[in-house]
């Protein structure tokens, strides 16, 4: 009986069972490890996933970063150094001019290009690279900035007045670009002074009429006096002198003056703070809210001009001045680009304008008073730096 027990509990139907339960434990881990394994390759591409949009965001970032700051460069100044090309975007040595197109933005590091379109340092073609921080992301935007020329209609005269010109000092007018150099709706009244006249080109000189189209080559002589008006001296033309304030500005600046100041006056200042905010004020356009004195200060250079001096070519840097009131000058101020006064002007110091001075009112140089006007075309079309910047439409790209 006992030897029956022993043989039943051996038996092939025993093992079989053991058997198949090892193989269904066997199945079951390798499922198992399938499903962790397969866990996992989820787990890590999720992760790389996320670490990839982690370091593309960094690198567009990096790349709106240098849009901003090539935006701000064309606004403050392109050119710092004066040399007539642009210059690096950021700068490193803290002297004002840029000197490396490449600079860290957080964890990452951005490239900035800037092409200057038309030669001129108003149209730019700006083209920043975003890289993250192990450099295994790019991202490129580009995007063109267009200047919007501040003095759309530039004066084809130095001195220009809707009102009378009474001359009692001394003034010479000086116009190398052409045979007029006073446009006056009113009389003007060259006083009697000896040291009063006008300028004009020498028609007689070999290289005219030639020299006109270049500024500042033309041989000059006299074209008027206190004792003789000459041709080159305008006055009482109803087509300037009918003209209401508005349609004055707009002549020379092409929109109404609350449209200008809203979108293109880069300093907004008054009379108690204007000769600090102006004195060495390049590529800016000032509007004065009332009326302003303009005494020892140089404008439109970058350094200071005395005497008989004038601004070197590579530091001229012309503004524009719009002052909604009267003006005096006094002392012996020097400006590059174009003055224009919504009310009257006087003079008692010793100015020298180069471009242009504008005036809807009457212009008295008084006793003592000394006004020089050169007319420069160069100097006036280097104004169109002084505007607003903006966005071209259509032109940005970060695909």
């Amino acid at each position: 009986m006992k030897d029956r027990i022993a043989c039943s509990a051996t038996s092939p139907q025993s093992g079989q069972r053991g058997f198949i339960t090892l193989v269904v434990s066997l199945t079951i881990l390798m499922l198992s490890t399938l499903v962790v394994f397969n866990v996992s390759n989820a787990v890590l591409m999720e992760q790389k996933i996320a670490n990839n949009e982690v370091r593309a965001k960094q690198a567009f970032e990096a790349a709106e970063a240098g849009i901003v700051a090539a935006q701000r460069y064309i606004a403050n100044d392109p050119d710092a150094n004066g040399d007539g090309t642009v210059d690096s975007v950021f700068d490193t040595s803290g002297d004002g001019v840029g000197d490396t197109n490449t600079r860290a933005v957080g964890t990452g590091s951005v490239t900035v290009t800037l092409t200057d379109v038309d030669g001129d340092m108003t149209t730019f073609l700006i083209s920043s690279v975003g890289t993250s921080d192990d450099r295994s992301a790019t991202r490129t935007i580009t995007q063109r900035m267009i200047t919007i020329n501040p003095l759309p209609y530039a004066p084809d005269n130095p001195f220009v007045t809707r009102g009378t010109v009474v001359i009692t000092g001394s003034a010479t007018v000086h116009n190398p670009e052409g045979q007029s150099t006073i446009w006056s709706g009113s009389e003007v009244d060259m006083g009697s002074n000896n040291a009063t006249s006008t300028e004009v080109p020498d028609a007689t000189a070999a290289d005219y009429p030639a020299c006109m189209d270049t500024a500042m080559t033309c041989d000059l002589v006299d074209a008027s006096s206190r004792l003789l008006k000459g041709v080159d001296v305008i006055e009482n033309d109803s087509s300037l002198g009918a003209l209401t304030s508005d349609q004055f500005f707009e002549n020379f600046f092409g929109t109404n003056a609350e449209t200008y100041r809203a979108s293109m006056v880069t300093i907004d200042t008054n009379e108690d703070d204007f000769e600090a905010d102006a004195d060495l004020a390049t590529n800016e356009v000032i509007w004065v809210d009332g009326d302003a004195t303009l005494s020892s200060v140089t404008v439109g250079c970058t350094t200071s001009v005395t005497g008989n001096n004038v601004c070197p070519t590579a530091n001229t840097k012309p503004s524009i001045l719009i002052v909604d009131g009267n003006l005096s000058f006094t002392g012996t101020p020097q400006f590059y680009g174009i003055v224009f006064v919504n009310g009257n002007v006087s003079i008692s110091g010793n100015t020298t304008v180069h471009g242009a001075i504008v005036v809807a009112g009457t212009a008295t140089s008084d006793t003592g008073g000394s006004l020089d006007v050169w007319y420069n075309s160069d100097v006036l079309a280097g104004t169109a730096r002084a505007g607003a910047s903006a966005g071209s439409a259509g032109t940005w790209k970060d695909f």
